[in-house]
């Protein structure tokens, strides 16, 4: 039996809190930067909604930014059977198995195929993480609150939509997302 060397245990420990301590600055940063208050007495119109703007299945659709956990670079999606078909997988990320879920799909739309090279973006709401699919990250946008039209006045039929651009963007409403039961697979006997 090899000896443990127990300087690069603690060494690797000791990694994981700066990496947790790194994680917790960006979070930090990414916070000053975007959820910054209204100033006091400014108008509604200049109010914006911060986010993630992502492109599945050629239509554009933005996450608000305090949902997001993550981009993920281009992933291996591993493939469960029996599950619906809004669900492509699961991924493991940094050690914690995540679903992979599929926003069209969701919803019934048509989708021609998962795209070669997926792109992911981890989302939390609530107790709920998971990640989504995309083919391209693209930004993060500034939207006006006053100018996103109501998904109904939209005509926009879907469940979980906060709403449509003025450039056409659907924006999700990820805190309903995570409510959805169809969200729960479990195995009934």
């Amino acid at each position: 039996m090899a000896d443990i060397q127990w300087e690069d245990v603690w060494r690797r420990l000791d990694w994981d809190r700066q990496e947790r301590r790194y994680a917790d600055q960006i979070l930090a940063q990414r916070t000053a930067k975007y959820a910054r208050p209204m100033e006091e007495g400014a108008p509604l119109d200049q109010a914006t909604l911060s986010a993630l703007v992502f492109i599945r299945a050629g239509e554009r659709y933005a996450l608000p930014v305090a949902h997001v956990l993550r981009g993920a670079a281009p992933a291996r999606v591993t493939p469960l059977p029996g599950v619906p078909p809004c669900y492509r997988g699961v991924i493991s990320l940094r050690g914690r198995i995540l679903s992979v879920l599929d926003l069209p799909r969701l919803w019934g739309l048509p989708v021609d195929r998962d795209p070669p090279s997926p792109r992911l973006i981890v989302i939390q709401a609530a107790r709920l993480m998971l990640a989504l699919l995309a083919d391209d990250i693209l930004e993060i946008a500034q939207i006006p609150l006053s100018a996103i039209v109501p998904p109904l006045a939209a005509g926009i039929g879907l469940a979980h939509v906060q709403g449509l651009s003025p450039d056409g963007t659907i924006i999700v409403d990820v805190a309903s997302l995570a409510t959805d039961p169809r969200l729960n697979v479990h195995d009934e006997l």
